[in-house]
């Protein structure tokens, strides 16, 4: 089965390399590059703890993070936390049910004042009683040159991997703009936002039930064993009259 990975580098590569390993085969075609944005202006002393929703953005404040080696970091997802282990940084607690849930653990932990460092494109900021989260913006993704194999791309995939509302918007217009019928293409995304964020009229939309590859790749898997087994239409069912 094909699944066509369309985020920026240096997630596309890990993502390819879980779907592959999972039996999938992954066609990477990155529609985004990261950019890093200046380091945060803020004083990471005002807080209790530090909020990672992404490897890019360990990656791209790293100076920031090495001059806050005191402050205890809780990450969303075992990339994130990967990316952290490589810059010798310690991880509070790892999440794999989304921030909301992880600002709970911090939460029940004591701290009460967060910096969240995210991207430009990132989800809401959880309302959680008692807890006040600040952002600090230290990377965006910038759309790239659309490829000249676009709808070729897309025609011959099974699916098509969402992993952000920016990347489903931008991947509709894409579609829109070159004439490909949205009746013709399946997406997989990490969540509901992500797949409204795509709009309507998909053959099929998959939403993994936790925002994580693994629970995606068993989503498409139950999905499309579904449409396997089902029976064509009209089909004769043994003992019915």
């Amino acid at each position: 089965m094909k699944v066509l990975i369309i985020r920026p580098q240096p997630g596309a590569d890990a993502t390819a390399r879980r779907f592959k390993a999972a039996g999938y085969a992954p066609v990477l075609m990155p529609l985004f590059a990261i950019e890093h944005m200046p380091p945060p202006s803020v004083s990471v002393n005002g807080y209790d703890a530090i909020l990672l929703t992404s490897g890019n953005a360990a990656r791209a404040a790293t100076g920031f993070l090495e001059s806050a080696r005191g402050a205890p970091i809780y990450a969303v997802g075992s990339a994130t936390a990967s990316a952290l282990a490589h810059l010798s940084l310690p991880v509070a607690a790892t999440g794999s049910n989304g921030v909301e849930a992880l600002v709970g653990v911090a939460a029940a932990d004591g701290h009460k004042k967060l910096l969240w460092l995210a991207g430009e494109d990132h989800s809401a900021v959880p309302q959680i009683a008692g807890v006040h989260i600040d952002i600090a913006i230290v990377y965006r993704s910038a759309a790239l040159e659309t490829p000249a194999d676009f709808a070729a791309q897309v025609a011959v995939c099974d699916a098509v991997i969402l992993h952000s509302s920016r990347a489903a918007a931008h991947f509709a217009g894409l579609c829109d703009a070159g004439g490909l019928s949205r009746r013709k293409i399946t997406l997989a995304t990490f969540s509901n936002a992500i797949a409204e964020s795509a709009g309507k009229g998909w053959a099929q939309i998959i939403v993994a039930t936790s925002p994580n590859d693994a629970a995606l790749m068993d989503a498409i898997g139950q999905h499309f064993t579904r449409i396997q087994c089902a029976p064509p239409p009209n089909a004769a069912i043994e003992g019915a009259s």
